[in-house]
């Protein structure tokens, strides 16, 4: 066979004079390796944008969910509450059940137990069945993260607080706005591994929302329209500010005007800065400096404690520090904050920076107050090895585990849709729902404080879904029945899980182990696959997914013909050469082989050379994004459905489709001249010649 393949190189491959054969085969790989990439490249961001959307869906939902059936809702075990004094006469949810410290609260005490009600369940030992606890132990013995979970709704009234002029300016002025939208409310599940990575970091408008709320009081939050604003406590703003500058490092400030009165203490004595100056009545009212050296009407010179303005004219005017002054542009400089004394700052012009910048191509350095800056460029901590000593004002996690801030009041996430109607941390309010009593149904208000904005993915229940504690969400399921919800979504359990693929075996143990203790009566159990909202996205999830695979194998049958039309080209140019090699000997499987295996070669060098592209192209695809953007003057994917970027991580079932089908098809391509070329009779072919 050896010796078979080597006459066959020697004759059958091109020589000088034949290197039109050798284009060709380059045009078909060129064309094989094209398709390659583009399938590569097309499934690889299909399936990413599917594990994205499925990753944010699980970190919100729990890809397995276990909710009671009516059969527990109509057992002793959860009716028992209602009767009686030790439950406050009323319903517990599941997060109660699992913490209380009697399984049956029932006492002689109590009103008599009305007729036909359902019959105690007891463990073999005679115990009372603890329905839940041994749900909870049956979950913990599979050695599964679970964690209850309740969803309630309301109507959620915004104020926002915000400055009349810049930001941190001198001006106390300040305006009201509000934002009135009814809203989903669920647990804030801290177990859930996925969660802090759908929560946004602070943003820079966000910190300076912040530093500026310090000192407004949160008084009136329930009230419709509070008269004014009014300034926090001492203790409040101390507390507030520490809060914040003990979890966040400034890096850069940037000045929040044209006019910035604080230049004056960065300006160096006896250096002169090109300067225009606005003249009123004689006297020079404003002086402004632009950013780089230019033609101006004079020179700006800082001895002692006054200025120089000295004309072109040859006109000099001596002026006060307090002379106003503008730059003609933003100016950024580098800040360290000095280390506050919290206990003694009363605003933010107590805190102090160091700053360096250049103004005119000259460095600046000095020592400045908070006024009239604010933050450009600041790393916010929002992960931490163990428990914070000052935890910040917004969500953090500890370990993955995520955390909501400690604040004066309930803290909530808000889907970052909300950013767009000018919501910002720090924004505080209320929910708004009604709570029956003997005579009627009156309005209750619960207070809330916006911390932080997470992304709900492409679910429409996401985008009005507000995440707040537990402890919250119950308060408002106890009192309010005025929000109907699907049965699976009202109160229940949450099982983690770090691979996604185990769920449906998963789900079978659970099955399994709760048939065992039996529990499977009062419990059923869905995977994301089943869940109303989700389940029509997933099977269509699913039929794209054969429909692109199906589209992909039709493209490369067609690139692959080329391989068809390359080799039966060279069987008849080679016709001569292969009756050689028949009269020496080479068998006609041996011959098949040979044009066989260049096509399977052919479909290989394709495949690698494809690859490589892919990768390559993946790697930079937000390059790609920004050119089809620039190309259409706007955004070429929607952030709501592809995220802020494409995925950028070579499928890996795309690469095994590929890198088995094309190698494959290339194979069975090269079978048909093969066959051809098996055919030829040596002794016809000699005589022709």
């Amino acid at each position: 066979m050896i010796f078979e393949f080597s006459i066959a190189r020697k004759y059958l491959i091109p020589r000088k004079g034949q290197l039109s054969m050798s284009l060709i085969a380059l045009m078909s790989v060129g064309v094989i390796s094209l398709v390659v990439w583009l399938v590569l490249i097309f499934l690889s961001i299909t399936d990413g944008i599917e594990k994205n959307w499925l990753s944010k869906l699980t970190s919100l939902n729990a890809p397995i969910r276990i909710t009671p059936t009516d059969e527990y809702y109509h057992s002793y075990y959860y009716r028992v509450d209602g009767i009686s004094n030790a439950s406050d006469f009323r319903y517990k949810s599941i997060g109660e059940k699992s913490v209380a410290l009697l399984t049956d609260p029932y006492s002689d005490d109590d009103r008599e137990i009305p007729p036909r009600w359902p019959e105690r369940v007891y463990n073999r030992d005679g115990t009372t069945k603890d329905l839940i606890k041994e749900a909870f132990n049956a979950l913990a013995a599979l050695e599964l993260t679970a964690q209850d979970y309740e969803v309630s709704g309301a109507v959620l009234k915004l104020r926002m607080v915000r400055p009349e002029g810049n930001l941190f300016s001198t001006s106390e002025e300040k305006s009201q706005g509000y934002l009135t939208q009814v809203s989903y409310i669920s647990s804030f599940c801290n177990k859930s591994p996925r969660l802090p990575s759908l929560i946004d970091p602070p943003r820079m408008e966000d910190l300076n929302h912040l530093f500026f709320l310090a000192n407004v009081s949160a008084e009136g939050t329930k009230e419709d329209k509070p008269e004014r604003v009014k300034r926090a406590s001492k203790s409040v703003f101390q507390r507030r500010i520490e809060s914040l500058l003990s979890n966040i490092t400034i890096q850069k400030m940037k000045t929040t005007s044209h006019r910035w009165q604080s230049l004056a203490l960065l300006l160096p004595e006896g250096e002169s800065f090109d300067a225009n100056a606005s003249i009123r009545g004689g006297e020079i009212s404003h002086l402004s400096l632009p950013l780089e050296k230019s033609e101006s009407e004079g020179k700006l010179v800082k001895r002692g404690e006054h200025f120089y303005f000295l004309g072109r004219d040859g006109s000099s005017h001596e002026l006060s520090l307090s002379t106003p002054l503008f730059v003609e542009g933003i100016l950024t400089l580098d800040a360290t904050l000095t280390p506050p004394a919290f206990d003694t700052a009363l605003s933010l012009r107590d805190l102090r920076f160091e700053v360096a910048t250049t103004l005119q191509g000259r460095s600046l350095k000095g020592q400045l107050p908070w006024d009239g800056i604010e933050i450009s460029q600041a790393e916010p901590r929002i992960e931490f090895e163990e428990s914070p000593m000052t935890p910040p004002p917004w969500p953090y996690s500890v370990h993955s585990e995520a955390h909501l801030p400690d604040s004066d009041e309930p803290a909530v996430v808000l889907p970052k849709n909300f950013q767009k109607s000018g919501v910002k941390m720090g924004d505080v309010g209320y929910f708004s729902y009604g709570a029956a009593t003997t005579s009627s149904v009156q309005e209750q208000r619960l207070p809330l404080y916006v911390a932080g904005f997470y992304d709900p993915g492409v679910m429409a229940i996401g985008a009005k879904c507000v995440l707040t504690s537990t402890a919250l969400v119950h308060a408002i399921n106890s009192s309010s029945r005025n929000f109907t919800f699907d049965s699976n979504m009202v109160n229940g359990i949450q099982v983690y899980l770090n691979d996604l693929s185990q769920t449906k075996e998963t789900k079978a143990e659970i099955i399994e182990a709760f048939d065992s203790a039996g529990l499977l009566p009062y419990f059923e159990i869905t995977t994301f696959h089943e869940y109303e909202f989700a389940k029509d996205l997933f099977q269509q999830f699913q039929s794209d997914k054969y429909l692109f695979t199906l589209i992909g194998i039709i493209i490369l049958l067609v690139a692959c013909s080329n391989i068809i039309s390359l080799l039966v080209i060279l069987v008849n140019n080679k016709k001569r050469e292969i009756a050689i090699l028949s009269s020496m000997g080479a068998s006609k499987k041996s011959i098949a082989l040979i044009f066989t295996l260049c096509g399977g070669i052919m479909g290989m060098l394709s495949t690698l050379i494809g690859t490589v592209a892919a990768i390559l192209t993946l790697h930079n695809i937000d390059i790609v994004v920004s050119f089809l953007s620039f190309l259409q003057g706007h955004d070429a994917f929607n952030a709501v459905f592809y995220g802020k970027s494409l995925p950028n991580e070579l499928s890996r079932h795309a690469l095994i489709f590929i890198v088995i089908a094309t190698p494959v098809i290339s194979l069975l391509a090269g079978l048909v001249p093969a066959i051809k070329a098996s055919k030829l009779s040596p002794s016809a072919i000699l005589r022709s010649e």
